[in-house]
């Protein structure tokens, strides 16, 4: 099937089972034929590292969630070229969605790769993370639960890591405090590749609940 412009998302719903546009908790064990741990990713961009995790985990269920028309299509299309199982993408804002679609403590792991800095001040209050948003995303982490996050935004990159660790449900694996330097078995983005090419740092943070 092809995902053209004119190809609506109420269309796509209907016909195709890897992408879900809803407003409420479906039975997220209907959906993916099991009841396998379930993670999600929060802004998946061209799908790269979503792809790869759902092929290298096959008994782990991966959930994308974006709202950028384009990434979303190619994805879908993707996912179909490459017979991925385990893999579903949701359309919308996480932080409206979040809240709507998952129980309590139902969340394995969460990913967060390279998060919008919104680098003017005046545009700071647009960014994802905050001590709202994640209280909401401990209160959906089961106990043990990990969040995954990495940015290459330095002054975003302290602020996450400070708001984080105002969480009291939350404990930095790394240390108090501190970055992980680099991580290690999970795919890298294509964002991430060309930061890395380019020699420049990216800061990653990893929580535990």
């Amino acid at each position: 099937m092809s995902f053209k412009n004119l190809i609506s998302f109420d269309e796509i719903a209907e016909s195709n089972v890897n992408f879900l546009d809803i407003d409420s908790r479906p039975d997220w064990e209907e959906v993916f034929g099991n009841s396998n741990p379930l993670n999600l990713e929060i802004g998946f961009g061209v799908g790269n590292f979503l792809i790869e995790m759902g092929i290298r985990e096959p008994d782990e269920n991966f959930i994308g969630m974006d709202f950028y028309h384009k990434g979303i299509r190619k994805v879908i299309s993707r996912i179909e070229k490459y017979q991925v199982n385990n893999v579903r993408i949701v359309y919308g804002d996480a932080k409206e969605k979040i809240p709507l679609l998952f129980n309590d403590q139902e969340l394995s792991r969460v990913y967060i790769n390279f998060p919008d800095p919104w680098p003017k001040k005046r545009h700071h209050k647009r960014r994802l993370i905050k001590p709202a948003f994640i209280k909401t995303l401990s209160e959906k982490l089961k106990p043990g639960g990990e969040i995954h996050i990495a940015t290459d935004f330095e002054s975003y990159a302290l602020e996450i890591l400070e708001f984080f660790e105002k969480e009291l449900t939350l404990k930095n694996k790394n240390g108090s405090g501190t970055f992980l330097p680099q991580k290690e078995g999970i795919p890298k983005t294509k964002y991430e590749k060309k930061f890395i090419n380019a020699g420049e740092r990216i800061f990653y943070l990893e929580f535990v609940k």
